[in-house]
């Protein structure tokens, strides 16, 4: 069994089915396995940055580091400094 012969289509495959046909999997081939799952999680889109960026996973977790630094830096405006500045 090799697992480019895994798929989840239309063919009701379960976890349970899943985990089964990945158990008999020789090593080799799960590793592999496992790392394209991982790259994949990793690679996919999780969000949208205000510019409409599509952000994956990784990009998005340093999006927000950057974005903790600069506050931590005090390079931020206030909501109480908007409502002074709108009055």
């Amino acid at each position: 069994m090799s697992s480019n012969n895994i798929k989840l289509e239309n063919s009701g495959l379960t976890a349970e089915l899943c985990f089964s046909a990945f158990l008999k999997l020789p090593e080799a081939e799960k590793e592999t396995f496992i790392s394209r799952f991982l790259n994949n999680i990793n690679n996919n889109a999780v969000a949208i940055s205000s510019t409409g960026k599509v952000l994956s996973k990784k990009q998005y977790i340093a999006h927000i580091e950057s974005i903790r630094k600069e506050v931590n830096e005090g390079n931020f405006i206030s909501h109480d400094d908007i409502l002074e500045n709108m009055e």
